[in-house]
């Protein structure tokens, strides 16, 4: 995730100070563009409280044991940055560590002592404290642009849609091999032909991908109605489902699928052959994706997280779900569907 100043200023104001603290430092990485031009934004940023941007072109903090020494050197490396400060009283101070590349201690945590010179508690011990600013800026789920819940919406339109379509070209060939997934769905489904068509009536119906929201109720949704199964289904189990979804695609493909990093600790605990693998992987994604579309439309109810981690999980089943159709859609290619 790229940075600039303001998501910087934004994230800072979402962390709150510990009681009796007037001193924080933080590291963020800025692997690409300036890191001067990026302090400089800072530096000339309103701000209720102090920033201190500090570029690190020094080899530090490799290890836990010359935590003090190294943030010695930092300091006076740095000291015009901080000797030109005006501080007023009660007013605090925020250190930003600058990087190219992320820090080699993923969290520091030691007493300094603070030189004399320093604005704030100068020639007093304190508690240093540096840690990862995108780690601990909490966002909430329903705010959060990094969730990204409207391009999880139409990637998984997409996928659906394009796992209608190939069912359905399979069943004008050979209506029976969509037939065992459709009967572990629902009873009384009726021909596979009105199944299908109701499912492609649901797709038709909807407005805007991105406000796509499935639900689980829905048994005019392929999609719902898989979800349902996952709720119900232990990791073994759903393999049933997956390999039903096998064949009303017939998929034969040797092509492997990365699964979600969610889909791996759900993942069945017998050997199975790799196309049910992927269609497993493909089920469990878009559970987690229905999930994560209900917890940010009800975020009051869940706690906030790392704003890290909410991009990077957004990020894996954007990836994941963009994968998966074109592996659906390679399916298409096949000249000639086996009996």
């Amino acid at each position: 995730m790229e940075m600039d100043a303001k998501s910087i200023l934004e994230y800072l104001q979402r962390i709150e100070w510990k009681e009796n603290n007037s001193l924080r430092l933080f590291w963020v990485k800025i692997s690409h563009g300036s890191r001067d031009i990026l302090a400089q934004e800072l530096k000339s940023s309103e701000n209720h409280d102090v920033i201190v941007p500090l570029v690190l072109r020094e080899t530090l903090f490799l290890s836990a044991n010359a935590v003090m020494a190294d943030f010695s050197r930092l300091l006076e490396s740095n000291r015009k940055n901080f000797e030109s400060l005006q501080i007023e009283g009660g007013r605090k101070i925020t250190v930003i560590i600058l990087l190219k590349e992320n820090f080699k201690l993923s969290q520091i945590s030691s007493p300094v002592v603070l030189p004399r010179w320093f604005p704030v508690l100068g020639g007093t011990e304190t508690y240093l404290h540096i840690s990862d600013l995108m780690w601990n800026a909490e966002l909430d789920l329903l705010n959060c642009n990094d969730a990204q819940i409207g391009s999880l919406a139409s990637a998984l339109y997409e996928l659906e849609s394009t796992i209608v379509e190939r069912i359905r070209q399979v069943s004008l060939v050979d209506h029976r091999k969509a037939r065992p997934l459709i009967d572990t769905l629902f009873d009384g489904a009726g021909a596979t032909s009105d199944v299908l068509d109701r499912f492609e009536a649901t797709l038709r119906g909807v407005p805007d991908p991105k406000g796509y929201r499935p639900n689980s109720q829905n048994k005019n949704s392929l999609i719902s109605l898989l979800f349902s199964m996952v709720m119900r289904s232990s990791p073994d189990a759903l393999s049933k489902v997956a390999t039903n979804l096998c064949k009303a695609t017939d998929d034969c493909s040797t092509d492997i699928l990365r699964p979600t990093l969610f889909a791996i600790m759900l993942r069945p605990s017998s050997k199975t052959d790799t196309t049910i693998k992927n269609w497993h992987s493909i089920l469990l994604a878009a559970y987690q994706v229905y999930q994560l579309m209900n917890a940010a439309a009800h975020a009051g109810d869940y706690p906030k997280y790392p704003a890290t981690l909410i991009h990077a999980n957004s990020r894996d089943l954007i990836q994941f779900l963009h994968m998966a159709n074109q592996y659906v859609g390679i399916l298409f290619a096949e000249t000639e569907i086996g009996s």
